[in-house]
C-alpha cells in the first residue's frame, strides 16, 4: 500500500489551522512564538460520523497511513476527546502518549470543525436490528463495528466461499443417512428464523463418545453461516464471553465445541439457563445500568457427556434439545478427511442464499409449522417438558421442508421423515426431562445399596432416612429436605403430583406427609407410592418386621 493511495483517500480533508502536516508528520505552529512544534509521527484524518442507533451515541472513522500500511479504526467520539483514551490509541498503532494528548485532543476538535464529514448508521453487532436483518455480506445501511477483537473474528468467518450446488453435494449429502447430524446442522439455519416466529432461544447439544465425529457436524453447522475455522469458538471461556458472543451473532447460531474444556461444569447449567433467556446480565457503570444485551438464536454444544448431566434443575431440561449417543456408522476415515475438507472450500452461500429466498418466499409457508408443532407435541404425550421441546424441534423439522422446497433444484433432498423417529427416540432416552423422578429414583437406589439408614425391625444408629412397615415404605421428611436442599419444595410436590408418592389429607389441603408411629416414636413421613416401587424392581419387604 502506497502513500498515495492514502492520500487519495483523504485528500479532500482539511488541516485546521494552527496545525499543518510535513513528510506525513503532524507539527503545530506555536501561537505565542510562531516556532513549529512536532506534535505525532502519524497524521490521523477523521473521515467519518456514525451513529449507533442502538447505544445513541457517535463514533468516528479514524484513519492514518504508517510503514506501507493504512489504518483503519472505529472509535467512540469519547476517544478523540479525553486524555487516557487518546493515549490508548497508541494500542492501536497511532503515534499518541502522554505528551501529545493534549495536541492531539485540539487537533480532533478543530479538524471536526473545519470538514463535514459523511454521516452513516453503525451498529455493535450482526442479525436483527430493529426490523433490519444484517449480514456483512448483503446490502445493508448499516456498517457492523464489533465491540472487541473476538466479535470482530466471527464478523470476518460469515463469509462465503464455493457455490450452492457444491455445498449441497459435498457438505450436507454425506449426511443423508444420518438424523443425529443432520438436525443440529437445520439448527443452524432455523436459528435466523427465531425472531421472526418468537421462539425463544434454545441449546442444541450433540454428545457422543470421543472421535465419534461430533465436531466435524460442528463445522459442517458453522459452514452454513461462513469459515468454520473462524467461526466456531471453544467451551474453554466464561459466562461473560458467551453473553457477548450470543449478544453479537444475535440471531446467528452460537457453536461453541466441546463441554468438558468448559472451567467449571458446574457452570453449565447458569450457561443453559443464561442463553435460554435470551437476555444478558444487567452491569452498571458509573453514568448508570447499561443496556442488557439480548438474541434470539440456536446454541450448539458438543461433548462426551450430554450437558445436562451437568444441571440438577428440570427446567434445564426443557432448554436443551439433546443429541445422545452420537455417532457415524461405517464410516471410514477418508469419509471424515473428506468432509473436513470440503467444509473448508464450501461456506457461506448457502446461508446467505437462504435469507433471500426465504425473504421472497415465506408468506407461502405460514401454517405449515403449527400443524408440526401439533404433531410432535401429542408425540410428546403428558410429558410437559417434552412438549416444550417439541416447539422448537417441530420448528428445526419445519425449516428443513422450507430447505427442500427452496433448493428443490439443487437436489436438496433431506430426508424429513427419519425425525419423526429421532424425536420419539428422544423421548424415550431423555430421562432428565422428568428430572423429580430421577431425584426419586436416586433416593431409592441409594436406601437399596446402604439400608443401614432404614428402621425396620431395628433403629439405625447413623440417621433414620426411612421406615418400612408392613403398609409399605415411607421416606422421613427431614432427609428428604435435607437431600433435596433448596429444591425440596418443588420436587416432592412433582412427587405428589405424579402419584409417585402418596397423597394425604391436613386440614383440607392436600399434602404429601403425614404422621406415623413406629416402635413408640412418632415420625413425620411421605409414603412412597407402591405401585412405583414394583414398577422400578425395588422391594424393601424384607425390612418389614
Amino acid at each position: 500500500m502506497t502513500y498515495e493511495t492514502f492520500f487519495e483517500e483523504v485528500k479532500g480533508f482539511g488541516i485546521p489551522d494552527p496545525f499543518f502536516t510535513k513528510e506525513n508528520k503532524l507539527y503545530k505552529i506555536n501561537s505565542k512564538n510562531g516556532d513549529e512544534e512536532f506534535i505525532s509521527r502519524h497524521v490521523p484524518y477523521i473521515t467519518m460520523c456514525f451513529d449507533d442507533i442502538e447505544r445513541n451515541n457517535i463514533q468516528y472513522e479514524l484513519k492514518w497511513f504508517n510503514d506501507d500500511k493504512i489504518y483503519n479504526e472505529v472509535v467512540p467520539a469519547t476517544a478523540l476527546a479525553t486524555k487516557r483514551e487518546v493515549i490508548e490509541l497508541a494500542n492501536k498503532g497511532l503515534s499518541s502518549n502522554d505528551r501529545n494528548a493534549r495536541p492531539l485532543i485540539e487537533y480532533f476538535d478543530l479538524f471536526l470543525e473545519k470538514n463535514k464529514l459523511k454521516r452513516s448508521l453503525v451498529v455493535s453487532h450482526i442479525g436483527y436490528v430493529g426490523n433490519h436483518f444484517i449480514h456483512p455480506q448483503m446490502e445493508s445501511k448499516f456498517r457492523v463495528v464489533p465491540p472487541d477483537e473476538g466479535e470482530l473474528q466471527r464478523l470476518r468467518a460469515v463469509q462465503c466461499s464455493g457455490s450452492v450446488e457444491g455445498w449441497i453435494k459435498n457438505v450436507l449429502e454425506p449426511l443423508y443417512d444420518n438424523p443425529k447430524a443432520l438436525f443440529p446442522v437445520i439448527a443452524s439455519f432455523a436459528s435466523v428464523l427465531f425472531k421472526e416466529y418468537d421462539l425463544t432461544p434454545i441449546v442444541v447439544d450433540i454428545s457422543g463418545i470421543s472421535s465419534s465425529g461430533k465436531t466435524t457436524v460442528q463445522k459442517v453447522c458453522a459452514s452454513v453461516w461462513g469459515m468454520p475455522s473462524g467461526y466456531i469458538s471453544s467451551m474453554l471461556t466464561t459466562k461473560i464471553a458467551i453473553e457477548r458472543m450470543a449478544s453479537f451473532l444475535n440471531a446467528f447460531p452460537l457453536i461453541l465445541d466441546d463441554t468438558n474444556t468448559a472451567h467449571d461444569t458446574k457452570a453449565l447449567q447458569q450457561i443453559i439457563y443464561m442463553f435460554g433467556n435470551g437476555t444478558g446480565k444487567m452491569r452498571g457503570s458509573l453514568e448508570g445500568s447499561r443496556g442488557t444485551s439480548s438474541w434470539q438464536s440456536v446454541f450448539i454444544t458438543t461433548g462426551e457427556n450430554n450437558i445436562l448431566e451437568y444441571t440438577n434443575s428440570q427446567g434445564s431440561a426443557a432448554r436443551v434439545i439433546p443429541i445422545t449417543n452420537f455417532k457415524f456408522v461405517n464410516k471410514k476415515a477418508d469419509y471424515f478427511t473428506a468432509l473436513n475438507q470440503n467444509v473448508e472450500q464450501y461456506y457461506g452461500s448457502v446461508g446467505l442464499e437462504f435469507l433471500k429466498r426465504w425473504k421472497h418466499h415465506s408468506k407461502r409457508f405460514y401454517g405449515r409449522f403449527k400443524k408440526l408443532m401439533e404433531f410432535y407435541q401429542e408425540d410428546a404425550g403428558s410429558n410437559n417438558v417434552m412438549r416444550r421441546i417439541a416447539l422448537h424441534y417441530a420448528f428445526i423439522v419445519f425449516v428443513g421442508e422450507v430447505l427442500n422446497e427452496l433448493f428443490r433444484e439443487e437436489g436438496i433432498k433431506i430426508p424429513i421423515n427419519d425425525f419423526t423417529e429421532l424425536f420419539l427416540t428422544m423421548c424415550s432416552d431423555n430421562d432428565h426431562v422428568d428430572r423429580a423422578k430421577n431425584v426419586l429414583i436416586e433416593v431409592l437406589e441409594e436406601l437399596d445399596a446402604n439400608r443401614s439408614h432404614i428402621y425396620g425391625e431395628y433403629e439405625p444408629n447413623n440417621g433414620i432416612h426411612a421406615i418400612v412397615n408392613c403398609n409399605g415404605l415411607f421416606l422421613t421428611v427431614d432427609y428428604v429436605n435435607k437431600r433435596l436442599g433448596v429444591d425440596a419444595k418443588q420436587i416432592r410436590e412433582a412427587w405428589k403430583t405424579q402419584q409417585h408418592t402418596v397423597e394425604q389429607k391436613n386440614k383440607g389441603k392436600s399434602v404429601d406427609y403425614k404422621n406415623i408411629t413406629h416402635k413408640k416414636q412418632t415420625f413425620r413421613v411421605a409414603q412412597v407410592n407402591q405401585d412405583f416401587l414394583e414398577e422400578q424392581g425395588f422391594n424393601f419387604s424384607r425390612n418389614c418386621f
